[in-house]
């Protein structure tokens, strides 16, 4: 089906070039900080070592970002729909943030502002769960 790989493509594209975005802001000792999209990609996966625990959950949207992706792949449509909807609730969960764990000892600084970078992550995330029902509809109207 041609319009799945066109689907699984425009959400790769999409989530690759939040990379090039600034993810959000923080005031940290007084300073606005950057983070931008990809540090955060890059450094989520061992944010847990420095006590990020709630940083890498939400980091985990990424995993079942891909696993989504990977089922609508598989024709897999409920499967990644299901996967999807927790990616989409795991990533959605970090707008209630009012901050985050910035340094290994335990400080706290306040997230000042969501980027462009957050809202394409996010909206990659997005566009492979409603793309699955709609390939999940589409898939049962031909069955009939």
């Amino acid at each position: 089906m041609k319009s799945k790989k066109i689907i699984v493509v425009i959400s790769l594209l999409i989530f690759i070039l939040s990379f090039f975005f600034t993810a959000f802001k923080i005031i940290d000792l007084g300073e606005i900080k950057d983070y931008r999209s990809i540090e955060v990609f890059l450094i989520g996966p061992i944010s847990f070592l420095g006590g990020g625990i709630l940083e890498f959950l939400v980091w985990t949207a990424n995993i079942w970002f891909f696993a989504a992706i990977l089922g609508v792949y598989r024709n897999k449509y409920k499967l990644s729909i299901i996967i999807g909807f927790i990616s989409s609730c795991i990533s959605f969960s970090f707008i209630f943030w009012k901050e985050i764990l910035v340094a290994e000892n335990g400080r706290m600084a306040e997230i000042h502002s969501l980027e462009a970078g957050y809202f394409l992550w996010l909206f990659s995330i997005l566009f492979i769960t409603i793309s699955s029902v709609y390939l999940k509809l589409i898939t049962e109207k031909t069955l009939i």
